[in-house]
């Protein structure tokens, strides 16, 4: 694989990650911890039927737990992006893409994915609010 198809790979999942934030970044808490824990929980059937069988299930039931955990702690959120990361890997190896039509969406979302744990993990701030006090500093 050369570094030009590594690298259009990698901007647009990553550059999805950081629209995400920015947008996440304009909702006003608990409403963005809320609809982060939302987006986990649904984030654990987007597989099901995606060629790895049974094992399509425990990601379910494990991102529903992370989902609810979520709703008061921001590392369980995060912790759910990494789960996710890993059966995307699966899925792009072993099992069929998360977009059918798109071959290496489950690699972009492996890429995607992580992106937004570690903006999770730091409690997801506001983008915005983060800048402004860069500036101000």
């Amino acid at each position: 694989m050369n570094i030009a198809l590594i690298l259009t790979t990698a901007i647009g999942p990553i550059s999805i990650g950081l629209l995400c934030i920015s947008i996440m970044s304009l909702v006003k808490e608990p409403n963005r911890q809320i609809i982060n824990a939302l987006a986990i929980a649904g984030a654990g059937a987007v597989y099901w039927s995606g060629g790895l069988g049974f094992y399509e299930f425990p990601l379910g039931i494990i991102m529903v737990y992370l989902a609810f955990k979520g709703l008061r702690n921001y590392k369980y959120l995060a912790a759910g992006w990494i789960v996710h990361t890993v059966y995307d890997i699966l899925h792009h190896l072993y099992g069929q893409p998360i977009i059918p039509m798109v071959p290496t969406s489950s690699l972009g979302c492996a890429i995607c994915d992580p992106v937004l744990a570690i903006w999770l993990y730091f409690g997801a701030p506001s983008i915005f609010e983060v800048l402004k006090r860069r500036r101000a500093a």
